[in-house]
């Protein structure tokens, strides 16, 4: 199964930055969401605990902690909790087999590299670019 806490993560930003000034609660945003309140102030705890997120002026007012330009998809991957890699080795396999014994250590090395140009292009694409999109889809 897919994880989608970036996904997540960078809906519940973008919100924010939609909405911005305006009153927001977890229930509206988990609407959007379509999941629960709890998922979304749980994303909001660890976001603001990052420094991305801030609240204004009581609980339900939440500002993004710097402009969305400011903002990059990295820098909201690495807010992620856990181990955030795109790919990752099964390595339980048999020690028995030299296909087994040498694969855990040959995707490391492959994975690795696709995890530095990932998070490289994440440094270009700004929470802002996002933003554009989403407006540039509802207009």
């Amino acid at each position: 199964m897919a994880n989608t806490q970036l996904s997540d993560t960078l809906h519940v930003l973008t919100y924010v930055a939609y909405f911005g000034g305006r009153k927001i609660t977890s229930q509206e945003m988990a609407s959007s969401l379509e999941t629960s309140p709890s998922l979304v102030r749980k994303i909001m705890a660890n976001l603001k605990q990052h420094g991305l997120l801030v609240q204004t002026h009581g609980t339900t007012n939440l500002a993004l902690a710097r402009e969305p330009q400011a903002i990059t998809l990295r820098d909201v991957y690495r807010t992620l909790p856990g181990d955030p890699a795109l790919l990752n080795v099964d390595r339980h396999t048999s020690e028995h087999c030299p296909v087994g014994v040498a694969m855990p250590q040959t995707l490391s090395h492959y994975y690795s590299e696709v995890q530095a140009a990932a998070e490289a292009q994440m440094a270009r694409i700004s929470l802002q670019d996002i933003l554009n999109d989403v407006r540039l889809q509802t207009t």
